[in-house]
């Protein structure tokens, strides 16, 4: 099974093969949890993230619309439940010292001003919906290109060479996309403070 390509598996899970399922379990579990580690600071609740994500999609295995890249599909499907995670369970306190410790190594900004645009939760989300529905809405190769170098920290070359296109066609796919995130948020009239704290959690 380990030999199986991604569409193979894919196949098999869908007819409720479980040890295909194990298989995918077991290819991806490992990038997918240092992803959500990375964006939550919490190794157990990003335990709970990915294994919530994979039951969702053992239960779901037969109306999923899986993607052809199956490696990005996955990573991108942890991002929206990582989006559900910061609305539900926002900013709490043991969250709160290490984003604020991040924000102030990295970007000199003063306590009083990250504990402010914490507690503005709900402009937050709004701002977080704005960014997501951006990333949604790209054509499916700007897309498949952003999520790669974002999630996976692959570079123009690597990208390149995965996609089969030139670097250079990589990068005008690279800039296009966050020429469209800073049009979306500059349309929200959002202040530099929240551009960069939403930068910060998407890009770290």
């Amino acid at each position: 099974m380990e030999h199986a390509t991604d569409k193979e598996l894919i196949r098999l899970i869908r007819l409720s093969d479980y040890a295909a399922f194990d298989e995918l379990h077991h290819r991806y579990w490992a990038s997918l949890r240092r992803l959500a580690y990375r964006k939550t600071g919490d190794r157990a609740d990003a335990f709970d993230l990915v294994q919530e994500m994979y039951i969702e999609l053992w239960e779901k295995r037969e109306t999923l619309a899986f993607g052809d890249e199956l490696n990005g599909w996955l990573h991108n499907r942890l991002w929206f439940k990582l989006s559900t995670y910061y609305r539900t369970k926002g900013f709490q306190e043991k969250h709160l010292e290490n984003i604020r410790i991040n924000l102030e190594a990295d970007l000199s900004f003063p306590q009083h001003d990250v504990l402010e645009l914490v507690e503005n939760q709900k402009k937050y989300d709004r701002l977080l919906d704005v960014v997501n529905q951006t990333i949604e809405e790209m054509p499916d190769r700007m897309r498949e290109i952003f999520l790669l170098n974002r999630n996976e920290q692959k570079n123009v070359s690597e990208i390149s060479e995965k996609l089969g296109i030139s670097p250079k066609t990589a990068r005008k796919q690279l800039d296009r996309a966050m020429v469209r995130l800073r049009l979306s948020t500059q349309n929200y009239k959002a202040s530099t403070m929240e551009l960069l704290f939403i930068a910060w959690i998407i890009y770290s």
